[in-house]
């Protein structure tokens, strides 16, 4: 599995504005800050959901690990709190999964 991993092109700068765009009725982005540090916004009708906290690269790798990480994309309002998460680098997409690009994605905006 590892050597399909390492077919992805994870050369780019990470840092800027990413959007999830599963949802129409929703905003979903995650602004990632050259200091280390980011913040996930999720707006629908009246409601905003927004946390912050910190990440990094993991060293040689494709990999981006937050410090805490919460399950808007899917879920909205009823998210989940996941403690740390990841999020895998994928040309100008961040991954949920190490599988590629699917709706809970986020592009590069």
């Amino acid at each position: 599995m590892s050597g399909c991993l390492d077919l992805r092109d994870c050369t780019n700068e990470v840092y800027g504005i990413y959007k999830c765009e599963n949802n129409l009725d929703a905003e979903n982005f995650l602004l990632l800050n050259k200091d280390g540090t980011f913040e996930h916004i999720y707006r629908e009708k009246d409601i905003e959901l927004k946390h912050i906290g910190n990440w990094k690269r993991i060293e040689n790798s494709c990999i981006l690990e937050f410090s805490e990480w919460y399950n808007y994309n899917e879920l909205g309002n009823n998210f989940e709190k996941q403690g740390n998460g990841v999020l895998w680098i994928n040309r100008n997409f961040l991954d949920i999964s190490p599988d590629g690009e699917t709706e809970t994605s986020f592009i590069k905006d």
